[in-house]
């Protein structure tokens, strides 16, 4: 007796009314040039199954993000800096959603650093080495590094906010910072590593500039105090 193949075809076509099979997982990828901090992305890469074809996949991340597109490679974004999640992905069509697939090795995520806190300013008060001359003196500024993003810092940027503007290593401090003395400015930083620089910094306090005038604070020479001079005390003059 012949073996009808209708059952058979009736097996295969219910194959297209059933849920996805699970991706095969690839590789994560940090992206980590101009993130901002704590909001760091790691794009991820996977391989469908042709069967029961998908019309969307989702990213999972250990650490709680999610990100869903319609191919590979799908970016998850939003994770903390510095942290290292594994990744899964699961297909969905209009009949359901597969399994997880097998997860990615670990991924240090890095961003641009934090931003740089607790800024103080100061201004000498004195002639220090000939640095401090006529008319002029100089500002110093100090601040807290905030964390790196997950790679190492290179430097900073400063700036004030009447013009004033530099860079320098990766010391939390810049002086001298040449001023015009009896100015009043205020100053703000940013860090940088390999991914980009953080946020600006709040501004500083405002720091009045010291103003070092030598032999003219308030009228003082030395040879016209009260009207003082060697050789016209009580009109006394040399004779000869």
């Amino acid at each position: 007796m012949a073996v009808s193949k209708r059952a058979g075809k009736s097996s295969v076509k219910q194959n297209d009314f059933l849920a996805p099979y699970a991706p095969t997982i690839g590789t994560g990828t940090d992206v980590g040039t101009a993130r901002p901090y704590n909001n760091g992305a790691v794009s991820v890469v996977f391989t469908p199954d042709a069967r029961n074809a998908a019309t969307s996949y989702t990213v999972t991340a250990s650490t709680g993000q999610t990100a869903t597109g319609a191919s590979s490679p799908i970016v998850v974004a939003g994770i903390a800096s510095g942290a290292t999640p594994t990744f899964t992905v699961t297909a969905t069509n209009s009949y359901g959603t597969s399994a997880a697939s097998s997860a990615t090795a670990a991924i240090t995520v890095t961003t641009v650093p934090d931003v740089p806190t607790a800024l103080v300013v100061s201004s000498p008060t004195g002639s220090s080495g000939g640095v401090n001359q006529a008319g002029t003196t100089t500002d110093s500024l100090s601040w807290t590094a905030g964390a790196n993003g997950g790679k190492a810092l290179t430097g900073y940027y400063w700036e004030s906010n009447d013009g004033k503007a530099g860079s320098i290593g990766v010391a939390t401090a810049v002086s001298p910072i040449a001023q015009e003395g009896g100015t009043a400015q205020a100053y703000r930083v940013y860090a940088i590593n390999a991914n980009g620089n953080s946020a600006w910094s709040a501004y500083s306090a405002t720091v009045t500039t010291f103003a070092f005038t030598p032999f003219s604070v308030f009228g003082f020479s030395p040879f016209g105090v009260f009207g003082f001079s060697p050789f016209g005390v009580f009109g006394f003059s040399p004779s000869y």
